[in-house]
């Protein structure tokens, strides 16, 4: 049952429109008209539970006692403030209405004056109450983020707890902004960095995976060769499953459209590669299109990361996808006679135009330049067997791809753990 009781025209024009709205249960009280020449406008329901667009205060009227009976238990409680009209109830009913959120109880025949009284009082004091359990609240989570923040310091710069804090406290009054400010901001970014390297990985895993796929159909290989093949391959399935896990996770329903659009495209290129007749054409069309879906997901998060550092990502996890491209190509110029392989001198271009650009990157860190000597040495090694007579070349070319993907990869890593990067 959902009765409502609406004042006269000339009551609701002295209501008061900072007083809650009133819920009596299972009835409105006999002091209902002089409450609602006070001021208040009152709601007879079945059942006290808050309201999603207005506050509420609660009124539990039970004359006889005997209603309480069923509503005095702990567990049901009604999540807004109550104040019981009903004769002094025992000691155990007591306790049980204070756990429900019952913070004051009168008689039932009580003077509506005193009864208006006593409802105001109660609900300034729950105002009270909620506004310090909000200001508790946002001193926790200022709290979660900040120790969040300092995790991820500490992870990435192999730093100590009183190091990290100390690294936001600093970044807090050089910007002059708030330390919980700073540490969300870390988050933050941190969140967006690994969701641009997980979408980059996705473009990169999308031509890797076709390369070994042409990789296990060279006659040349030895059975141990093929077999070690085929693990990398099953592992490139596993990784490319496990970031759209985490992709969900990061975003959190944003970029839905986005994301579904990959995870659909990668079920028909995992279709493919498990096709009982291999076919490496269906494999690479299937392949472009997880290519294409991925680009777009990198695109929209590289809007997000705007101008800052963490954009820089978007064109070093390119760099991964372009090597694996170009390994791709090179293998399926081997595999499949009459291949084009007139995108192979395009794609030679193509990585070093990117690799300068994010060379020429003003990022600092102690592990860059290690990183990019490592990058270049293995650019070279895939260089040289791109360049062999066909024979040595298949061999050549994975390794040197899968040994630059791994130069790569520890850039990328050393990236992430740049300052300038997790500040912003």
């Amino acid at each position: 049952m959902n009765l409502e009781l609406h004042p006269s025209h000339a009551a609701a024009s002295r209501g008061d429109p900072t007083l809650p709205l009133l819920l009596c249960t299972p009835a409105a009280p006999p002091q209902a008209a002089a409450l609602q020449a006070l001021g208040w406008t009152l709601r007879t329901v079945s059942a006290l539970q808050p309201l999603p667009d207005a506050p509420a205060l609660g009124l539990i009227y039970a004359p006889q006692g005997t209603e309480l009976a069923h509503g005095a238990h702990p567990e049901r409680d009604a999540g807004l403030p109550l104040v019981l009209l009903a004769p002094p109830p025992g000691a155990a009913e007591r306790q049980a209405w204070l756990q429900r959120g019952v913070l004051h109880g009168l008689p039932p025949e009580v003077d509506a004056a005193l009864l208006d009284q006593t409802l105001r009082w109660a609900a300034g004091l729950a105002a009270q109450l909620h506004a310090r359990e909000q200001a508790a609240q946002a001193r926790l989570d200022e709290r979660k983020w900040t120790e969040r923040a300092k995790g991820l310091l500490m992870q990435a710069r192999g730093i100590d707890e009183a190091a990290a804090f100390a690294l936001l406290r600093n970044t807090a009054m050089q910007t002059q902004a708030k330390l919980p400010e700073v540490a969300r901001g870390v988050v933050h970014t941190s969140e967006l960095a690994e969701a641009l390297e997980r979408a980059g990985a996705q473009r990169m895993l999308s031509q890797r995976l076709v390369k070994l796929q042409a990789l296990r159909q060279w006659p040349g290989l030895s059975l141990a060769e093929r077999r070690e093949a085929q693990a990398v391959l099953d592992g490139s399935v596993e990784r490319v499953a496990a970031n759209l896990v985490r992709l969900r996770e990061l975003l959190r329903q944003d970029l839905s459209a986005e994301l579904s659009a990959v995870a659909a495209a990668w079920q028909q290129l995992d279709a493919a590669l498990h096709a009982r007749v291999p076919d490496l054409a269906r494999s690479d069309r299937a392949a472009q299109s997880l290519l294409d879906a991925s680009e777009l997901l990198v695109a929209r998060l590289s809007q997000r990361a705007g101008p800052r550092p963490v954009a820089l990502l978007a064109r070093v996890t390119r760099l991964r996808l372009l090597s694996q491209r170009l390994a791709k190509q090179g293998l399926l110029a081997q595999v499949l006679p009459g291949q084009d392989v007139r995108g192979l001198a395009e794609g030679l271009d193509e990585f070093n135009r990117a690799y300068d650009e994010v060379r020429a990157a003003p990022l600092a860190g102690p592990g860059l330049q290690p990183a990019f000597a490592e990058v270049d040495e293995a650019w070279r090694l895939l260089l040289r067997g791109l360049r062999v007579e066909q024979g040595d070349a298949v061999q050549r070319m994975h390794q040197g791809s899968e040994r630059l993907l791994q130069a790569l990869e520890g850039l990328i890593q050393a990236m992430q753990g740049s300052l300038q990067l997790i500040l912003g």
